[in-house]
């Protein structure tokens, strides 16, 4: 698998040749080229960002930002550090947690995750952010090959949930790159969000965390998860040691 960025300079357009040799082999690793790179973080430059595995037939590309024509916290519309580390662990782990399921995504951003999740072969994907940022989750959707897969955006607010999400239950829940030192509170309702949405039993959250200088803060909020969840797998990335990411399931 390989994650790549597109400049403003290039055409930003989600084509192919994007700065990848087309001969480059897939590896079980994310490769990161050109501007976009995990030991860097976010690459603020980039129009687009796109994440490819060859051997499981996935491409996906998204626009970040949105040239900034909305006059709000960006936050949100940035692919983050964990969300191309988040895609190869649902590339290797298909069969498992993704194909034939029903997936979401909490404080989806540009959809990165979940629209991986729908080429490989989820029944469905619903894309969730705060209302300010869905337009821009709809252009990627738009702009992808979703395959088979019903895939939706729809406003979630943590803590805030909608009749839908009240009754709801997905097979996976994807969140990734959500936690930077928020306050308790909003910890409380993102963790009670993530209970929510999590089918039990057969359930699957998988969680990633970038490690930054919080982590004695953030780690309020995985008490409050791990109320609710019980740790199944935590994968660390030899390339990435400050990228921790989780599979939980309801207790």
């Amino acid at each position: 698998a390989r994650a790549h960025a597109r400049g403003r300079g290039m055409d930003d357009s989600c084509g192919r040749g994007c700065g990848v040799d087309d001969d480059d082999a897939a590896t079980s690793t994310v490769t990161v080229t050109t501007s976009f790179d995990v030991r860097k973080g976010v690459d603020r430059s980039a129009a687009t960002v796109t994440f490819e595995d060859d051997a499981r037939d996935v491409r996906v590309c998204v626009r970040q930002n949105r040239d900034g024509d909305i006059e709000v916290d960006p936050t949100a519309r940035w692919v983050w550090d964990c969300a191309p580390k988040t895609c190869e662990h649902l590339c290797a782990r298909a069969e498992e947690l993704v194909r034939g399921k029903r997936v979401v995504e909490i404080g989806a951003g540009t959809g990165l995750p979940g629209l991986v999740c729908a080429q490989l072969g989820a029944t469905s994907c619903t894309l969730t952010d705060l209302p300010s940022e869905l337009k821009l989750l709809e252009e990627n959707v738009a702009s992808n090959d979703t395959r088979s897969c019903a895939v939706d955006v729809d406003a979630l607010a943590w803590g805030d949930l909608s009749e839908r999400f009240q009754r709801e239950r997905f097979d996976l829940c994807v969140c990734s790159d959500v936690l930077y030192h928020q306050p308790l509170d909003v910890f409380r309702k993102l963790a009670d969000t993530l209970k929510a949405v999590v089918k039990t039993p057969g359930g699957t959250l998988v969680f990633a965390y970038y490690f930054r200088e919080n982590l004695i803060h953030d780690a309020h909020f995985f008490e409050y998860l791990d109320e609710a969840f019980e740790e199944k797998t935590r994968v660390e990335f030899a390339d990435c040691p400050d990228i921790w990411l989780f599979e939980l399931v309801l207790r």
